[in-house]
């Protein structure tokens, strides 16, 4: 059965395929007839893809090309030695607590959801593959931004108003560092209440072999679902993010072993 995700990906796919054709940028009728969908449907999920950047118009808005969100995405799924063993990791913490579970790379100013995991009882906006968030005010976010001192961030967040949010999140660079502060000490942020009303964010810094922060990996739960159980959860997420460094950094050393063609 083809799923409104197949129908997005292969419309997405329609889009590059003719933006790397002879003919160009490509509008709704072709795109349409390229997927075999009617007009009206094509229309609505392309908003939809250039919502999350995947697909925006040409300078001349005639057409349409991919979007930085793809590039974003390819970037991170280029390497494979770390959504790869994420897969089963997130799944995991899906499993046990019956929330979303997702992983973000840090794309600019914002969090970018790359692979993600969905719960039957719970859901997230930030667990959409390709939803992309701010960087200041989710648990995510914060987690990329766990090495940074107050002057980088302060470079980094120039432009932001720190507007929006939920009712605790930083309302500038300082207040962001402090929250930052307390949370490498535990190396697990819990962004209670930061992003979205009567949810905490539980998320915890993947690093590369050189020490660096790569990704985040992250779950979310409504406050009321906690009952307590707040220590244990974010364990449960550092611990995830470990595993996952540790995975990754053999499958990279497989990698490298592996002979040539």
């Amino acid at each position: 059965m083809t799923t409104t995700f197949d129908k997005g990906l292969a419309l997405l796919h329609a889009v590059l395929a003719a933006e790397l054709g002879p003919a160009g940028y490509p509008g709704n009728a072709h795109l349409a007839e390229q997927v075999g969908l009617d007009q009206t449907q094509v229309s609505r999920m392309l908003k939809d893809l250039a919502a999350a950047k995947l697909v925006e118009r040409d300078e001349q808005g005639r057409g349409w090309r991919v979007g930085p969100g793809y590039f974003a995405l390819a970037e991170a799924a280029g390497d494979r030695q770390l959504l790869v063993p994420a897969r089963p990791l997130l799944r995991g913490l899906v499993a046990r607590w019956h929330e979303p579970a997702w992983l973000s790379v840090r794309s600019r100013d914002t969090a970018l959801t790359v692979e993600a995991q969905l719960s039957h009882w719970s859901s997230n906006v930030a667990a959409n593959l390709g939803a992309r968030l701010p960087i200041w005010c989710t648990g995510a976010g914060r987690a990329l931004l766990l090495d940074h001192s107050e002057a980088e961030l302060g470079r980094l967040l120039t432009d932001v108003d720190f507007v929006g949010g939920g009712p605790r999140a930083a309302r500038d660079t300082a207040a962001l560092a402090r929250y930052n502060a307390a949370a490498r000490a535990e190396g697990v942020v819990i962004a209670d209440r930061e992003f979205e009303h009567d949810v905490v964010d539980f998320s915890a810094p993947v690093r590369d072999g050189a020490g660096g922060i790569v990704a985040a990996v992250s779950l979310a739960v409504p406050r009321f679902r906690l009952a307590g159980r707040c220590a244990e959860v974010a364990a449960s997420v550092r611990e995830a993010a470990h595993a996952l460094e540790v995975r990754a950094a053999s499958r990279a050393e497989r990698t490298a072993g592996r002979p040539g063609p």
